[in-house]
């Protein structure tokens, strides 16, 4: 006879940390403070920590098996839906916020919209977005990254997630989507006059009236067997049991891919640049292996995976600085971690953005070194939960494919046509703890190539 002994569990209130204000807890500090809050409260307290956000009981579990229990392993023990709640106002009951069948009908009807050949035919409209928005770069001198990578990436994810076509259409939705992103921000969710709760869903209902023109046009139309863009394969997506997304849904999922497929983005490009400013050689490396993999032709769709130190440097950029620093969940059904029960009710947040700054994953962690993901280091295979900048397991991002194209033509045609430098100076901010604060006020020095 065997037996198997099993260390008693501590109950999650034995965590360390510190539950703050009754019922606000620390909710006032974890908002204002973002990034630096995890830092903080990590450095004090370890790899497993204990708040409480407005009377909600939250664990913070940091570390690559924290990222595997949530992410894959125990993904039914927990609810995307109640972990981005807040977020419901502005997308509705889209793919982020479902779970379970609901989540995995949802994404096998939208899937073909971003592989194989749907990624193949978005191909030439992104490029050539991309090259008749940075044309004028070199002249403007001194550029707004955020700013100006955020206003292409909500155009390319206009034209191809909402089906907006004309220059004024692409426009109007723009407005109308940074209005809707404002909501974020509102902390009284009440549609009251002057309120910015208000101001979101008039944008968000505007946006939707939009949306239902377009679909009704391409349905009076009858032109939906050949779709050319995202809004457009949604439509005719059909699963082998005959189904298809309900107008409702088509809306919530189109807003929800116009956010994640600009907001994200626009970010990565922004440090990407920031970390090739500061890093000539690694500029010169990017453009020797342009020169060896595309030559004096036009960039094609099949060179995309030969640059594969330019995959490098996106992980790098990735792993540096993830497109969320927290990634959180309801506890649907108790789960254990770290020696601690943690029950249904709860709610766990684990970071991307610590996990990818332990020194026994990464060697060097704070430095700049896409080298680390070539053969034979590969320092992100030493654990499956060890970059998850874009998640993983059942909620992986659906569009991640389609985000590495884009970047690696914005980033092909930049390193083509131009050579820029960053400010603020990379020395003056290294290590980068608070991403979210630093990056609206980063700046390049813009200068055309010879070529």
């Amino acid at each position: 006879m065997t037996v198997q002994i099993k260390p008693r569990l501590k109950p999650a209130d034995a965590m360390p940390g510190d539950y703050g204000l009754p019922f606000l807890g620390q909710t006032l500090s974890l908002f204002r403070d973002e990034e630096l809050y995890y830092w903080q409260h990590f450095e004090r307290y370890g790899p497993v920590f204990k708040t409480r956000v407005l009377g909600l009981n939250l664990a913070f579990l940091i570390g690559p098996d924290a990222n595997r229990l949530v992410l894959m392993e125990q993904a039914d023990h927990v609810s995307s839906n109640l972990g981005w709640g807040f977020l419901e106002p502005m997308f509705g009951r889209s793919l982020l916020l479902q779970d379970g069948e609901d989540h995995r009908a949802s994404r096998r009807l939208m899937y073909p919209a971003f592989h194989g050949r749907a990624i193949a035919s978005y191909f030439d409209t992104v490029q050539s977005l991309v090259q008749g928005f940075l044309q004028g770069w070199g002249a403007r001198g001194t550029i707004p990254l955020t700013a100006d990578f955020r206003k292409l990436t909500l155009i390319v994810a206009s034209r191809l997630f909402l089906g907006s076509q004309t220059e004024v259409e692409v426009e109007q939705t723009s407005r109308w989507f940074t209005e809707l992103m404002l909501g974020r921000l509102a902390l009284l969710r009440l549609e009251l006059p002057f309120t910015l709760h208000r101001r979101s869903q008039r944008a968000k209902r505007q946006l939707q009236a939009f949306l239902r023109q377009t679909i009704a046009q391409r349905q009076a139309s009858g032109h939906l067997e050949v779709p050319r863009d995202v809004l457009g394969l949604l439509l005719a997506a059909v699963d082998e049991e005959g189904n298809r997304l309900s107008e409702a849904e088509i809306l919530d999922q189109a807003l929800l891919l116009l956010f994640a497929g600009h907001e994200t983005t626009a970010t990565l490009l922004s440090w990407t640049l920031f970390e090739l400013g500061a890093h000539p050689e690694w500029r010169e490396r990017l453009r020797a292996e342009q020169n060896r993999v595309v030559g004096n032709g036009p960039l094609e769709l099949s060179h995309l995976k030969q640059l594969t130190e330019l995959t490098n440097v996106l992980k790098e950029a990735e792993r540096l600085y993830p497109p969320v620093y927290g990634i959180p969940r309801g506890v649907i059904k108790d789960i254990e971690y770290g020696g601690y029960l943690i029950p249904a009710g709860w709610y766990v947040d684990i970071s991307p953005m610590l996990t990818h700054r332990l020194p026994e994953l990464y060697a060097d962690p704070d430095r700049f070194d896409p080298d680390r993901f070539a053969p034979p280091r590969e320092e992100d295979k030493k654990h499956p939960g060890a970059l998850v900048g874009f998640g993983s397991g059942p909620h992986g991002c659906l569009g991640f494919e389609f985000a590495q194209m884009e970047m690696k033509i914005v980033l092909s045609t930049l390193l083509r046509h131009y050579d820029w430098t960053v400010t603020p100076e990379y020395n003056t901010l290294r290590p980068v703890r608070q991403p979210s604060k630093i990056q609206t006020q980063l700046l390049a020095q813009v200068q055309p190539l010879n070529v």
